[in-house]
């Protein structure tokens, strides 16, 4: 934690507590003064209390996430919103308390309470508890990669071109990525493209595929389409020697794509490390080699082009000169 944050944090929290305690001031001269409505200015401290607890609540919940994001890691979020909860909880009971409302009265307050703003914040409160449900069960958390797949959010793939999708083996419909933070409402994750997306935790609850991988055990496959003329085994042999320091499980001719052409797949197990970078880096050295492969073709071609001029030229004269004896040979006759 810097020095700087340090100082924010501090004058953050000071200043909630002057706003407070002059709130609480105020209300204790209007109380003296107008002693007549001592029930509103219980209810007022009771609001102040809430108020209180819920400001407080707040900075420590920010401090947790922000201030000691370093020290925590990927737990500061979950932290946080767990004294947050509690905190608020708290701030509840307590401000109910000091107002010393009847359990009976609490009771009906809150199931009355409840049917209306249960109505009218149906998507916000389903949120909430689906927040609570994720934090207190852990089935997401920050570093889980999820699919979601929803008609809130609508997705459609890239169909054309037809190698759009040509390294994977079948294409999985939904918003791919990592969860970065699990709030009481959304949840932030970053997308396969990088983008950050906020999501509501309702649809996180029910409508996202939980990914179990990790890093150290995710697989995936790069592809490359070669000409039939260039022999199977040697592309294999040379690819194999170009890509031997990388993580490869396997490496095989996949299919044959057209008459032409056949398609050598690599499998390759990421290990802790970028995959997307992997596959860039593997892509480049077999791009570089089919460009060697070409060349050496060309050369090659060019070699026996020059050859069989060649000889075709010696074979004319050899030819002009045979044609030149027919002729004396015919005059020959032509005399006689």
């Amino acid at each position: 934690m810097s020095k700087c944050g340090m100082r924010q944090t501090v004058i953050r929290i000071l200043t909630d507590i002057v706003l407070l305690a002059t709130t609480a001031v105020i209300i204790f001269y209007l109380g003296k003064a107008l002693p007549g409505f001592d029930q509103y200015f219980r209810l007022a401290y009771g609001g102040l209390i809430l108020a209180g607890g819920v400001l407080l609540t707040r900075d420590v919940a920010r401090i947790i996430a922000v201030d000691f994001k370093s020290e925590l890691g990927k737990q500061a979020p979950v932290l946080s919103n767990a004294i947050a909860v509690i905190g608020y909880i708290f701030s509840a009971v307590a401000a109910a308390s000091y107002l010393s409302f009847s359990p009976t009265a609490l009771l009906a307050g809150a199931a009355f309470s409840g049917l209306v703003f249960g109505l009218a914040l149906q998507p916000t409160l389903g949120s909430f508890f689906a927040g609570v449900l994720i934090l207190l069960s852990g089935a997401v958390r920050p570093g889980s990669h999820v699919r979601i797949l929803s008609w809130h959010i609508p997705f459609q793939w890239a169909f054309l071109p037809g190698y759009k999708y040509f390294s994977p083996d079948s294409v999985y419909a939904g918003y791919m990525g990592e969860v970065k933070e699990v709030g009481l409402f959304f949840t932030k994750i970053i997308t396969e493209e990088g983008q950050m997306m906020k999501i509501p935790n309702t649809i996180i609850a029910t409508d996202a595929a939980i990914l179990s991988y990790t890093e150290e055990n995710y697989y995936f496959n790069v592809r490359y389409e070669f000409p039939n003329r260039f022999d199977p085994e040697m592309v294999l042999l040379r690819v194999r020697e170009l890509i031997n320091k990388y993580p490869v499980v396997n490496l095989f001719v996949n299919e044959q794509s057209d008459k032409e052409f056949y398609i050598i797949k690599a499998v390759l197990n990421a290990q802790e490390k970028d995959h997307a970078l992997i596959k860039s880096e593997i892509l480049t050295r077999i791009i570089r080699l089919h460009r060697e492969l070409e060349q050496a073709e060309a050369k090659t071609a060019n070699a026996s082009g020059s050859t069989g001029s060649t000889g075709t030229g010696s074979t004319g004269t050899g030819s002009t000169g045979t044609g030149s004896t027919g002729t004396a040979g015919t005059t020959g006759k032509s005399s006689l």
